[in-house]
């Protein structure tokens, strides 16, 4: 799927997600309760493929990829992403994965950029996109950072 088309729904999802759930970026809710509705909105544009929050299955196994360990180590590391756009049980169809962070969150995005390159290449998703949401009483759809991961 081209990376224009994968943009212009990630746009169109994020202003439903905002303008539908927009009480959840003013609680400051848990990021998994955000991503779990950023899924279902997401799915009603995926209509061929199956949009998942926190899945953990790399085909039928589960998901791993090499991460450096605090020594600099590649480790074998399971990994659950935030949401991904797949066909379940196999990788020939993996459209695109998504880390989220909430702007009230104080930590780098470095980790979460580094993780998403790894399941991006070693994995095999077509896209992957980094977003850094907006929380509080003035958050937009059109201020959420969108990062896409080489």
């Amino acid at each position: 799927m081209e990376k224009v088309v994968i943009e212009e729904i990630l746009t169109k999802s994020l202003s439903d997600l905002y303008a539908e759930e927009g009480m959840l970026f003013k609680l400051d809710v848990a990021e998994r309760t955000i991503c779990a509705r950023f899924a279902a909105i997401l799915q009603r544009y995926f209509t061929n493929h199956s949009v998942h929050a926190e899945y953990n299955r790399h085909g039928v196994y589960p998901k791993e990829i090499d991460m450096p360990n605090a020594d600099g180590v590649l480790t074998s590391s399971l990994v659950s992403p935030d949401i991904i756009v797949h066909l379940p049980g196999h990788d020939q169809a993996n459209i695109l994965v998504i880390e989220a962070k909430k702007t009230s969150n104080p930590m780098s995005d470095l980790a979460d950029l580094s993780k998403l390159e790894r399941i991006k290449h070693q994995i095999g998703y077509q896209h992957a996109v980094f977003l850094r949401l907006p929380i509080g009483d003035d958050a937009l759809a059109e201020n959420v950072q969108i990062s896409w991961v080489s």
